[in-house]
């Protein structure tokens, strides 16, 4: 699929760091499936209120939230059905056993289903097979998708793609993320990150005269090379800034 080539060329400019493993998901219950989310409701609020040290896992490069949350629908409202941490202990075996441990009332107290009117955002369900495995973030490509747009933890409307229409909406989602004030404040931060590194870590040239580094060339180089990685890096993470399925025209 031609799609997918153009894809991958733009995905693997990016400057890998700590994003750059596949994430565990958190899941939205529906009935009586449940369906892996490639967006995390739950960030924005952690913001905000942060979970104490103790109730999270050790962060790891597979699972940098430290958690993992189930969410439902209960009334058209978005709601957190539990949250847990994950643990591991050795068996008799002498090897690892995975656990899950819910730390809901330690976060949300004794109040069930707690409300996300505070997430406006969209749900992003993949479904099928994956047609192309991308070890970063949530960047692996699946069959088809299923979008649910949420506004203040209401849930107004779904629509479903296969693998190139949600492939174009990103596209296009992008172009108009582009134009906007977060877009900005953002990819300045990560060009700060990008460039950074390159220059810490790249030497470009040196003076044959006098044996030294040209620090001005190396600049140059690490300023150009981060301004082609950045809109890299903010496509393949997209998913956290896109807010509703109608793409806005202004």
């Amino acid at each position: 699929m031609k799609f997918l080539k153009v894809f991958f060329a733009f995905i693997f400019l990016v400057s890998f760091k700590s994003f750059a493993t596949s994430q565990v998901s958190d899941y939205l219950i529906i009935k009586e499936d449940t369906l892996a989310i490639q967006s995390n409701p739950l960030e924005g609020y952690f913001k905000d209120h942060p979970i104490p040290g103790k109730f999270i896992t050790s962060i790891s490069s597979a699972n940098w939230r430290g958690y993992i949350a189930y969410f439902k629908f209960l009334d058209g409202k978005l709601v957190v059905e539990n949250i847990y941490r994950e643990i591991y202990k050795e068996n008799s075996n002498g090897k690892a056993d995975y656990l899950l441990t819910s730390i809901y009332e330690d976060v949300f107290g004794t109040n069930s289903n707690f409300e996300c009117n505070y997430y406006s955002g969209l749900l992003i369900c993949p479904s099928g097979k994956i047609l192309q495995y991308v070890p970063m973030g949530y960047s692996s490509i699946y069959e088809s998708y299923n979008l649910m747009e949420i506004k203040n933890g209401v849930n107004l409307k779904s629509k479903k793609f296969n693998a190139e229409e949600f492939h174009k909406f990103k596209r296009d989602y992008f172009k108009y993320f582009k134009r906007t004030e977060e877009y900005k404040r953002k990819a300045k931060d990560f060009k700060e990150t990008i460039q950074s590194d390159l220059s810490n870590g790249l030497y470009l040239s040196e003076n044959p005269g006098i044996g030294r580094k040209n620090e001005s060339l190396k600049a140059k180089e690490a300023e150009f090379k981060a301004d082609k990685q950045v809109d890299s890096f903010m496509f393949a993470f997209l998913n956290d800034y896109m807010k509703t399925i109608e793409i806005p025209t202004n």
